[in-house]
C-alpha cells in the first residue's frame, strides 16, 4: 500500500449503463481502482457486459477485457449477477487512454470503478 494520500485531482471515478467510455486515464500514469460489472436479464435472452482497455500504447494491451459478467436470462424469471475485481492499467507518456464499457445484449447492464492515479 502507498504511504500518504492521492490528490483530489487523482481521484477518478466512473459508471456507466450505456457503451461508451468508463474514465479517461491521463498519459504517463498508472491507474489502479475496483471495478464492478453486472448485467440483469428479464427473459429469455443473455447478457455479458465488459470493461476494456483502448488508446495506443496502453496496458494490458489495446481491446484487454479487464472486466466481464455474463448472465443467461431464463423466460419469466429475472437474473442479476455482478463480479467485482481489483485493476491497474497504465497510460504511455505520450497519450490518454480509456476504459470502454460495452453493454451487453439483453436487460440492463452497468459498470463502475473507483480509483487514482499515481
Amino acid at each position: 500500500m502507498f504511504s500518504g494520500q492521492p490528490n483530489s485531482s487523482e481521484i477518478i471515478c466512473g459508471s456507466a449503463t450505456a457503451t461508451g467510455t468508463l474514465i479517461t486515464i491521463p498519459a504517463g500514469k498508472w491507474y489502479t481502482g475496483t471495478l464492478t460489472v453486472g448485467a440483469s436479464v428479464a427473459a429469455a435472452g443473455n447478457s455479458a457486459p465488459t470493461v476494456t482497455t483502448a488508446g495506443t500504447n496502453v496496458a494490458p494491451a489495446a481491446n484487454s477485457i479487464i472486466g466481464k459478467v455474463a448472465i443467461n436470462g431464463l423466460l419469466a424469471t429475472t437474473v442479476v449477477d455482478s463480479t467485482t475485481t481489483d485493476i491497474i492499467v497504465l497510460a504511455p507518456p505520450e497519450n490518454d487512454v480509456t476504459l470502454q464499457f460495452t453493454a451487453g445484449a439483453n436487460g440492463t447492464s452497468y459498470a463502475f470503478v473507483n480509483g487514482f492515479v499515481f
